[in-house]
């Protein structure tokens, strides 16, 4: 509901890993079906593990595949599925950008403060939690309970 409220065309609610084979194909299948008959142009992947595989698998010839997180594990790609589908596979670390590029890194906050301000992005906050309560926030977000950003105030 979420994602639909933030302007997605498609959502697809996917099982917990690990997956065998067929679960594996099953959910490529399901993105595919979300991605229409092209696939999917740019694929951000916050999540790794079993998950990556069959996002691939949706991916649109010359599509970019950008690696940003792997909380359910680190993926294991068919490096034959990149040639297939004459798609990139790039690694997004920001913390290694904004050490290595500390200008440009300044730039790209300055206009995500610009757009905040203009009302043209506006983050999900499902709950805010004062300093001694943090723990509980943080169980929140490993039980998968959270839904947008979590705030712990000082």
């Amino acid at each position: 509901e979420i994602a639909r409220n933030a302007g997605a065309d498609e959502v697809v609610v996917y099982a917990r890993q690990p997956f065998d084979k067929d679960q594996s194909k099953a959910l490529a299948e399901q993105f595919k079906a979300a991605a229409g008959p092209n696939g999917f142009d740019i694929i951000y992947d916050t999540v790794g593990g079993d998950y990556s595989e069959p996002a691939v698998r949706s991916i649109a010839w010359e599509g970019r595949f950008l690696v940003v997180g792997f909380p359910a594990g680190i993926a294991k790609l068919p490096l034959n599925l990149t040639l297939l589908k004459s798609c990139d596979v790039c690694g997004v670390f920001w913390g290694a950008f904004a050490a290595r590029e500390p200008e440009r890194n300044r730039a790209n906050i300055a206009e995500l403060f610009e757009l905040y301000a203009a009302g043209k992005i506006k983050p999900v906050i499902s709950g805010s939690y004062p300093l001694e309560k943090g723990g509980d926030a943080i169980a929140m977000l490993g039980n998968r309970e959270a839904v947008g950003k979590l705030v712990v105030t000082i």
